[in-house]
């Protein structure tokens, strides 16, 4: 046997978001990037010092009740790695009603988009992807962003809006290198380990075709949408 071990390189992954005037907040150090065993069920690593902001859904009133929720933590702004990410919310049953979707910096007076999306003709889970609509986001701001489903358009009040945030942070180029030699699956586990919600989400997303969507319900479930998760459960059986 030759002398020594042979000892394997372990990168450690601290990510840290580009600076921000008022101070960012830090993504959790997820430790060692280990590729090969990384976890089917992704488990979610809120990042340090999370940016104020967070998720609120809405629910129509009266006889027919509708609810919209965003696909986002609820006690602190989610965290991409992309410029132009794809974001999800959930709504509770179809409808024939228009759809309104918004981001918004708060220093901006004008919306950065507001249009009308597709009317979704079953309950479940959608998606927007701001690459669709040649939308970017800047680092170290935070977004609002939401979804409104416009009961009657001369009363806005009425409207059942859900809204959440959003911020695009910084990876480091060994999670970056990293995610981008994995399967969905392995890179929603990678981001959701590093504190990068929307990613681990969407990664998610993509796999869920080879999981019946379990790993997508497990994210859910973490931050207080088991509901949703379970709604989804029975759909994707």
């Amino acid at each position: 046997m030759k002398r020594g071990l042979l000892r394997t390189l372990v990168v450690g992954c601290t990510l840290a978001l580009l600076a921000s005037p008022n101070g960012s907040p830090k993504a959790v150090a997820g430790g060692p990037l280990q590729l090969a065993q990384a976890a089917q069920t992704p488990s979610y690593k809120p990042p340090l010092r999370g940016a104020p902001g967070g998720r609120v859904g809405g629910a129509s009133r009266g006889d027919m009740t509708v609810t919209i929720e965003p696909l986002s933590p609820d006690a602190h702004s989610g965290l991409t790695a992309s410029a132009s990410p794809t974001l999800f919310y959930f709504i509770s049953s179809g409808t024939n009603l228009p759809v309104k979707f918004a981001v918004r910096s708060p220093s901006e007076v004008r919306p950065l988009i507001e249009t009308t999306l597709p009317t979704p003709r079953a309950a479940g889970i959608q998606a927007v992807r701001l690459a669709d609509y040649r939308v970017q986001l800047q680092p170290g701001i935070t977004y609002t962003w939401s979804v409104s489903l416009v009961v009657d358009p001369r009363a806005p009040s009425n409207d059942v809006v859900g809204t959440a945030t959003i911020v695009r942070a910084a990876a480091d180029a060994a999670l970056d290198s990293a995610v981008r030699g994995a399967a969905p699956l392995q890179q929603a586990a990678l981001y959701a380990q590093h504190g990068f919600w929307y990613d681990a989400v969407a990664a998610a997303a993509a796999g869920e075709t080879t999981d019946r969507h379990a790993a997508l319900d497990a994210l859910l479930d973490q931050i207080g949408l088991s509901e949703v998760a379970n709604i989804d459960r029975a759909t994707a059986r």
